[in-house]
């Protein structure tokens, strides 16, 4: 199985990256800093010239993308734009590209997180990309051709990223070991069209 993991050197990717190497003999890990296969995904262009590096792809999983974090009396429409740039347009267009390297069948899962549901203080913007990608993921999943399915992972707080004793958006932080599996599932089973959560 040929795999492409972005943002392979994040929190979440770094996990999935790691496991997936001990299970597949072609995982290939992407980030904004790698001298080999950088990506950027807010330019469509990077994108295409990761793809065009790699042989033809069975699984795309993307754990890149970020938001603005203030409180809303304080976001202008330039701080909205920036999660709308990366965590949502980002995963869209590099839905949208994937399909065009990807082998019948294959998968892209993306990446969204707690906060589609439940409330944290300063997240409104990363809210509305988050939920955004839920609703995107549901359509597209209906229109794929070739078979091919797309997913997303939502977690909460990873522990060691936040503390494993306090709560964000109502919820205890999650173990990296937990979240892993649900990126496995979605590109070794054939569901698509599935927000897999865990919090």
């Amino acid at each position: 199985m040929k795999i492409l993991v972005i943002g392979a050197t994040g929190t979440i990717g770094k996990e999935i990256y790691n496991t997936l190497s001990k299970h597949h003999t072609e995982v290939y890990g992407a980030h904004r800093n790698s001298k080999t296969y950088p990506i950027d995904i807010t330019d469509k262009a990077s994108i295409k010239n990761t793809f065009e590096k790699l042989p033809k792809l069975d699984a795309i999983i993307n754990a890149s993308g970020t938001a603005a974090w203030k409180n809303f009396n304080e976001l202008s429409e330039e701080d909205y734009y920036l999660g709308i740039k990366s965590k949502l347009m980002g995963q869209v267009n590099l839905s949208h590209i994937a399909t065009n390297y990807l082998n019948d069948n294959g998968s892209i899962t993306l990446t969204t997180g707690i906060l589609a549901e439940h409330y944290e203080p300063n997240t409104a913007a990363l809210s509305l990309v988050n939920g955004a990608i839920h609703s995107f993921v549901n359509a597209a999943a209906n229109e794929m051709q070739r078979g091919i399915r797309i997913n997303v992972v939502a977690p909460g707080a990873i522990v060691g990223g936040f503390p494993e004793d306090k709560k964000f958006a109502g919820h205890y932080p999650v173990n990296i070991e937990d979240v892993v599996p649900l990126y496995q599932k979605a590109i070794q089973t054939k569901i698509t069209g599935q927000i897999l959560k865990l919090y």
